[in-house]
Order: C-alpha cells, then sequence, then structure tokens
C-alpha cells in the first residue's frame, strides 16, 4: 500500500531560542549572529557553501578511486538502490563534493533525528548541485564504532520502549559489529504489537524482519533499514569499520600520533576562548585515538611520551605505535575529535549535517582542522521537526497554547496554566461568606431570647445549618474544580507526551518506524517534498 502523500497539512516556524534544550551557542549560530559564527570561519549561507565545495575539492584528500572502490562494495551489502549508486560513481570526478552527515547505528533506527539528517544531507546536496552544476553527493556516515551500548540498543515508540539485552562479555567494544541473537525476533515482535494497527503496519514490519534478524549485526540492520526508509534519494551510505577506510586513514591518525600534543594545543586553544562566551562540549583528552583490544575499544592514554591503552598494561613508544598502524590500520579507531577529521581527510566535504549537540562542538574544532591541514567543511543545522498529530492539535486547540511551551516539564507547565486559568478564589470565598453569614446572624440571637430565652439553641442551630450548607456548596464547587483540573492536566500530559516524549524532543526519542506505521513506507521520501534547507528555525509539522 503506497503513502499518503498530502502529509504535512500545514508548516510552522518556532525560532529555537524559544524552545527549551537548545545550547547558547547553537541558538546564536542559527540566528547567524557574529559572535558565533566566528567560532567557525563563516556561517551557513548557499555562497559560503559553494566556496566551501571549490575549496575543499582542490585539497588533497584520500586517494579517491580507493574511497569509490569502497563505496561500491559496501553498497551491495545493504540492497541495491540505483539512485546511490549513480552518487557513487559521481565521487570519482575531482570536481564532486560531498554533504556529510551521521549517527549511531540505533535499534530499529535509533531516534528519529536520524532520517532527518540524512533527508537534510539529500535536500542541501540536491539544491547545492542544481544551483552550481557542481555533483555533490549526500554520504550518511554510519557510527558503527561507537561503544555506547546502552543508547543503541534501545528504542521508543508511543506504545512502548524496547532493549536488546547486553552481551554476556563486556560490552564496550564497537557496537555496530555486534550480531543479533534469537532475542531480536522477540523484539521484533513486540514492536510490532505496540505499533499502531493501521494498513502500512505490515510493510513496515516485513521491512524490519527483514532488517533486524538472527545473525545481522547493529550496522548492517541500520544501513538496511536507512535505505529503505529513504529509497530513491541517492543517500550514500557508508561504514567506516571497513579496513580497508582504516588504511586509507593512516595518514592523518599517523599525525596524531607524533604530534598529539600539537592537536591538544589547538583544540586547548579553541575551547578556553569558546569558553569565556558559551558552553564548551568537548572535553580535551591528551590523544584523540582509540585502539580495538580483545573486542572492547579503549582509550590510548598520553602520559611521559608514551601511549598507554587504558584498563591494560600495555603501553608503546610513538614510533612503536607508528609501525603498529602500519602493520594493523583496523585496530585503531577515531574519537569524537579525531573521526570528523578523517571523515574530512576521507572526503571532499563541503558541509557537515549536525544536530544540535553537533553543531555546538565543532565551534571547538576549526584550530584542530588547522593543525590537520584539512578545509573544515561548513557545519550545517539538520532539518529539526515535531510532528503534531491530529489529536494533539485538537488539544492543543483546545487548551490554546503553544506547541513550544510544552518543552517545559509537565508537572510544572500544568500548575503554570491551573494558576493563569484561576478566575476565583474559591477557599477566601467562602471563607469571607461565612464570616459575613455569622455577623448577620450575631445581631438575632439576644433579639430572640429577650422573647423567649429557650430560642437561643434555635439560633445556634440555624447559624450552624447555614455554615454546613455553604461548606457543603463549597465541597462541590471545589469537586468542579478539581475536576477541571484533572481534565486540564490530562491534556497537558497528553500533549506534553506527543511532542516531548519522555521530557525530550520527540525527535530525540521516538523510532521513525512509529510514522511509517501510521502514514505508511513512503513518509519520509513524502515528507522531503515539503521541507527545503532553510534549517535556521525549528519546524511544527502537522500531519
Amino acid at each position: 500500500m503506497e503513502a499518503d502523500c498530502s502529509v504535512a497539512s500545514d508548516i510552522q516556524r518556532v525560532p529555537y531560542g524559544e524552545i527549551a534544550g537548545f545550547s547558547d551557542l547553537f541558538v546564536d549560530y542559527t540566528a547567524s549572529r557574529e559572535e558565533a559564527v566566528r567560532f567557525y570561519g563563516g556561517g551557513f549561507d548557499r555562497e559560503t557553501l559553494l566556496a566551501r565545495a571549490r575549496e575543499t575539492a582542490a585539497a588533497p584528500h584520500a586517494d579517491r578511486e580507493a574511497l569509490v572502490q569502497i563505496l561500491r562494495d559496501q553498497h551491495r551489502l545493504w540492497g541495491d538502490d540505483p539512485s546511490a549508486l549513480a552518487n557513487i560513481e559521481k565521487l570519482a570526478d575531482p570536481e564532486a563534493a560531498a554533504i556529510v552527515t551521521g549517527q549511531q547505528v540505533g535499534l530499529f533506527g535509533g531516534p528519529a533525528y536520524s532520517v532527518l539528517k540524512a533527508m537534510t544531507s539529500v535536500l542541501l546536496a540536491r539544491e547545492l548541485e542544481a544551483a552550481s552544476g557542481r555533483p555533490f553527493v549526500p554520504v550518511f556516515w554510519l557510527g558503527s564504532e561507537d561503544h555506547d551500548f546502552e543508547e543503541m540498543a534501545t528504542a521508543h515508540v508511543p506504545g512502548g520502549s524496547f532493549t536488546y539485552p547486553k552481551p554476556p562479555v563486556d560490552n564496550t567494544g564497537p557496537v555496530g559489529a555486534l550480531t543479533f541473537g534469537p532475542e531480536i525476533n522477540e523484539l521484533v515482535d513486540a514492536l510490532e504489537a505496540a505499533l499502531p494497527g493501521t494498513d502500512f503496519r505490515g510493510q513496515v514490519m516485513g521491512a524490519v524482519r527483514n532488517c533486524y534478524r538472527e545473525g545481522e549485526t547493529f550496522r548492517d540492520g541500520f544501513a538496511r533499514l536507512m535505505r529503505m526508509l529513504l529509497p530513491g534519494t541517492g543517500l550514500v551510505i557508508f561504514a567506516q569499520d571497513d579496513p580497508r577506510v582504516k588504511r586509507l586513514a593512516t595518514p592523518l591518525w599517523r599525525k596524531e600520533i607524533r604530534d598529539s600534543a600539537g592537536s591538544d594545543a589547538a583544540l586547548r586553544s579553541a575551547t578556553e576562548h569558546i569558553a569565556r562566551e558559551y558552553h564548551a562540549q568537548v572535553h580535551i583528552r591528551p590523544s584523540n585515538l582509540f585502539m580495538i583490544h580483545e573486542g572492547q575499544r579503549l582509550p590510548l592514554d598520553v602520559d611521559d611520551g608514551r601511549f598507554h591503552l587504558r584498563g591494560t598494561d600495555q603501553s608503546w613508544s610513538a614510533s612503536d605505535l607508528e609501525a603498529l598502524l602500519d602493520a594493523e590500520p583496523e585496530r585503531f579507531s577515531p574519537n569524537v575529535v579525531t573521526r570528523p577529521l578523517t571523515q574530512d581527510w576521507l572526503f571532499p566535504t563541503a558541509a557537515y549535517v549536525g544536530g544540535p549537540g553537533e553543531t555546538a562542538y565543532f565551534g571547538q574544532y576549526r584550530g584542530v582542522y588547522a593543525w590537520a591541514d584539512l578545509v573544515m567543511p561548513v557545519i550545517f543545522p539538520r532539518v529539526s521537526l515535531t510532528f503534531i498529530e491530529p489529536g494533539i492539535r485538537r488539544s492543543l486547540d483546545k487548551l490554546g497554547e503553544p506547541p513550544a511551551r510544552f518543552s517545559k516539564d509537565a508537572d510544572k507547565l500544568f500548575a503554570e496554566i491551573a494558576r493563569e486559568r484561576l478566575e476565583v478564589d474559591v477557599e477566601g470565598t467562602f471563607g469571607r461568606t461565612i464570616g459575613e453569614v455569622n455577623k448577620l446572624i450575631g445581631p438575632l440571637a439576644p433579639v430572640a431570647t429577650a422573647v423567649d430565652p429557650s430560642l437561643k439553641k434555635s439560633v445556634d442551630a440555624t447559624r450552624a445549618a447555614m455554615q454546613k450548607e455553604l461548606i457543603r456548596l463549597k465541597e462541590r464547587v471545589l469537586k468542579a474544580d478539581r475536576r477541571n483540573h484533572d481534565q486540564l492536566r490530562a491534556q497537558v500530559e497528553k500533549v506534553a507526551d506527543g511532542l516531548f516524549p519522555m521530557g525530550k524532543p520527540q525527535e530525540r526519542v521516538l523510532s521513525p518506524l512509529y510514522f511509517t506505521t501510521k502514514y505508511g513506507m513512503d513518509f519520509y521520501v513524502c515528507l522531503m517534498d515539503r521541507l527545503d534547507t532553510d534549517t535556521r528555525s525549528h519546524l511544527l509539522v502537522d500531519l
């Protein structure tokens, strides 16, 4: 069954500064404020992008033909897509430039922003190629060597959360290489039960079962799913853990071994500079390489001129480590600093499409790019959006509150809205009224007892009865108020959970499979027809 390509009935833009959770540096950079842009060597306008493409195409890089052959071979691993293969061939052109993005290989596609990053790279490559005539190729870098198992092994949809069980041995190795056991079948069944029972669910689950099955790896399952979610878009998927890639990266990694103090000084200087005005994202380490050792990915620490493999008794001099790099490059792995450097040594990268966190930490990297003698790409913010489903839109309209307000804690937001909407002081008003009734009845007592002393009890009984009725009325009013508050709380919680599940932006939590199940396997391809490359603000997309 084909997807409904009439998705996105309305799209509104909200400045990042109006939404909680975005760093000041990211907010200022997306607003093109000079105090932020200067850390990147320029903004992300079209002229800067095209100039950077010319610069990087002319700069030295790894063997282009060897890289293209690796991409051809990897392409066949994840199912044929002629548009992607055509773009791989484009990279052989010395004038070609790449628009690169990437993400960890999370279970069931990870959070939806993985797809949004890929979509942005495709849209930007198309736009720049049309504007310049130069070949631009969108590339998705699989973060398959990351070792944060807990983050990569968990997926969420509104109907449940799913976590692949930890391996019985230490899981500090690259997650992408882990092979699924029979447990994956149970998770896939649980996912199917949690997803909405739409006409699209069968097709979606067929794709999921093809990607996530016993004997498959995290890396290959993710890559297959990404290709199925964005077919025909020309997205080139790239795996860094190929031994041939490691061989191509050795010149850059050798420089890190020979001059780790130089990269450290460059990063430290930029970090100190940026920290005077903003929060520095990347913590400085004296070495920026990892090593794969007995299935674990361990950092190399530098002390007294020697490189020590953390958690072991192994160490090397710089010359010995260089020799090991030449002999066994597949044992080495880049960290958060050398990964983008490796990327831009391998690819002629005109722009890197990053999320808010990545965009912020690239602000620390300008100096280390100069140290590596590499062209730093333009840092291009990815599409950032929140989907508003019809039921959530109805609740929003009923509440009359802007969606961005729900980025706050739901309990605190409910308390704020309840206070704002409280039009009467129930307790105070009834308390004052009861006091006034007592004052009015007070003068009746001496009159009644002057006529008949025994009537004092009747006066007191009348006072008590009136107070009782007023208190009973107050309780009825309070009950109605609580009922209104319960309805308000339910509406606030419904909207908050829909827009900010688990208190986080929707795009950082929900698997893309939820929306493909609701709206079809072609949902994200259809959505691309409604989006553009103006990523200076967050999008609210009504479905």
